[in-house]
């Protein structure tokens, strides 16, 4: 009973939107580099004006936040098209405790940002979906590997992710 229970409150969950990346590591150079390229179908945060989204892209150490990185913010839409590069500096013997969060937030300019959703790739993966897309990229050293993914409510990211719990 337990089972279907969970099925049904999974069906009813807000959808938070879907984004899509690309990872690629390069061990020679050291460098974990990552395309945020774009996202889809994000939850409105500012209904009057529609969502100014940007991508808050964080490496976290062990439970260590090392480097905060941002998209720009692409003005009422809820399906931006982002195609932004970024590069981290990640030591080889380093990777397998590296994690990436990737948080959407909307643009708000008389406040703080509007969370809209977050995933977590990397040593502490907030799902099934971000960990095989991890173990893809670290199998595939110098090719770059795209995925979608499912963004997740903080609660959520939090409850699975220390690396969530390290970042804002």
């Amino acid at each position: 009973m337990g089972t279907c229970f969970a099925v049904i409150e999974k069906q009813n969950e807000v959808e938070l939107g879907e984004l899509l990346l690309s990872l690629n590591y390069l061990p020679s150079a050291g460098r974990l580099n990552v395309d945020v390229i774009r996202a889809k179908q994000l939850l409105q945060t500012d209904v009057s004006q529609g969502s100014d989204p940007f991508v808050k892209i964080q490496l976290v150490h062990g439970l260590k936040l090392v480097k905060t990185k941002k998209t720009s913010f692409l003005r009422g839409t809820i399906d931006p098209f982002y195609n932004e590069s970024f590069s981290f500096k990640v030591p080889q013997e380093e990777l397998e405790n590296a994690s990436l969060v990737f948080t959407v937030f909307g643009h708000n300019m008389k406040s703080s940002n509007d969370f809209i959703g977050r995933i977590v790739i990397g040593q502490y993966s907030s799902g099934p979906s971000e960990s095989n897309h991890w173990r893809r990229m670290l199998n595939t050293h110098r090719t770059a590997v795209e995925q979608w993914h499912s963004l997740r409510s903080r609660a959520e990211c939090d409850r699975v992710s220390p690396a969530s719990l390290e970042v804002t």
